[in-house]
């Protein structure tokens, strides 16, 4: 299991679930990814993933390689 902090080791502002956008430039097209979860700092903005989510997002960036899409956009919600 993945460690969650509370905390921002970045700024020690409060940590929270949220959403964030993934983009990613593969030079031969683009993948978004809406409504990702994520943890976000409340105070500066830093914004982590979880491991499982990493994975997810890993697999939907592998098809539009493979796919050679110029351009992927999907919603994780």
């Amino acid at each position: 299991m993945q460690h969650i902090p509370s905390q921002c080791p970045i700024c020690s502002g409060e940590v929270t679930m949220g959403k964030t956008t993934f983009s990613l430039d593969l030079q031969t097209g683009v993948v978004i990814v809406r409504n990702v979860p994520a943890l976000i700092c409340e105070q500066c903005g830093e914004e982590w993933i979880e491991d499982s989510t990493a994975a997810h997002l890993e697999k939907i960036t592998d098809k539009a390689r493979s796919e050679k899409l110029q351009l992927e956009m999907v919603s994780m919600s």
